[in-house]
């Protein structure tokens, strides 16, 4: 029986003024279907919208204010530390696990709002089976909603990678991808010295482009790449889509991650290659279908890139990306928010 909704429910707009990455594509896809579906969102505007460190005032502040009669949810870490009743999307522990990943005064800030927002909330939502696994042996009790990312409609486009072909050189079916930003756990200096244990014929014929953007939240090293290597920075959603479609096979080293949409996406835009680390949240969503590696290790990863540039013995399996959907993340978003108001 679908629980009686006795209070409103509203989405936390705080994220809207960021850049569009991992947790705001998240909040994005999610926040656009509960919207759709009668939920109204607040946001920041005007002066509390003009700096981050506004928003971040206005969303520790103001919203719980605004939102004090009604169900709270939030969508990324950009989240009041409390709220009687918040429904909290929850991406990773990282900064609680592993705060060497990151900047002094990100740890300082956001290690004690993530326990008081964990503590506090009404209802956790966990963005995959092991971030859910991870968020119930810590302190946290109570039932834990699963809600994954899901690849958008635009990954199914074609042809959107002309713009950086011309800028870069690469060519279809002629480069492997790699995607991650200068984040410490995406692994890039350990991708940096396995590629460069590829032979250099290899790495000419087929170049090793990186995706992706830095931020200054992160603990962030220089990276020397070797030859045979394009590095292309922040890309836009069009021309990644169109990267994916043409690319050899897609590499994904991290050390660490709470799900992995860059799987998903290159897997709904075609991609049948990947090689990817071996951790549990891979495993989770490419099961067989894709060729693992230690992530600690370079020799391994050099095996591996070697076989991909080459289309050597690859696994027949496919990931199948119909197990991830944002309408129903978004619905059992929104059953997770039904569920608090009803109480």
């Amino acid at each position: 029986m679908k629980p009686r909704r006795t209070r409103p429910i509203v989405v936390n707009g705080a994220f809207r003024p960021q850049r569009l990455t991992g947790q705001q594509r998240y909040a994005t896809e999610i926040a656009d279907r509960l919207i759709q579906a009668g939920v109204r969102e607040i946001r920041p505007s005007g002066f509390w919208a003009g700096s981050s460190i506004r928003t971040w005032l206005w969303t520790l502040l103001v919203l719980p204010v605004r939102s004090r009669r009604g169900v709270l949810i939030s969508l990324t870490a950009r989240a009041p530390v409390w709220h009687p009743r918040q429904v909290l999307a929850v991406h990773d522990l990282f900064v609680l696990t592993n705060p060497e990943w990151y900047s002094k005064n990100y740890i300082r800030s956001h290690v004690p709002m993530l326990r008081l927002q964990l503590r506090s909330a009404s209802a956790v939502v966990a963005v995959s089976q092991p971030v859910a696994d991870q968020v119930a042996a810590s302190t946290r009790s109570g039932p834990i909603t699963l809600a994954p990312n899901a690849p958008s409609d635009l990954f199914l486009q074609t042809g959107g990678a002309q713009g950086v072909f011309e800028r870069t050189g690469l060519r279809p079916d002629g480069f492997l991808l790699a995607i991650g930003s200068q984040d410490p756990r995406k692994n890039l200096a350990r991708l940096a010295d396995a590629w460069r244990r590829v032979p250099e014929e290899v790495r000419l014929s087929c170049p090793l482009a990186i995706v992706g953007g830095g931020a200054a939240i992160f603990a962030q090293d220089e990276i020397e790449w070797p030859t045979g290597t394009v590095v292309t920075g922040y890309v836009s959603d069009v021309e990644l889509a169109g990267l994916y479609e043409a690319a050899r096979a897609v590499v994904f080293v991290s050390l660490a991650e709470g799900f992995g949409l860059p799987i998903v996406e290159a897997a709904a835009a075609g991609v049948e290659r990947f090689v990817l680390s071996d951790i549990d949240v891979f495993r989770w969503i490419a099961g067989e279908g894709a060729v693992y590696v230690d992530p600690m290790s370079e020799s391994a990863m050099a095996d591996a890139l070697v076989t991909a540039a080459r289309q050597e013995h690859w696994p027949s399996a496919r990931i199948d990306v119909r197990r991830f959907e944002w309408e129903r993340s978004a619905q059992a978003v929104l059953a997770a928010a039904e569920r608090v108001s009803a109480l």
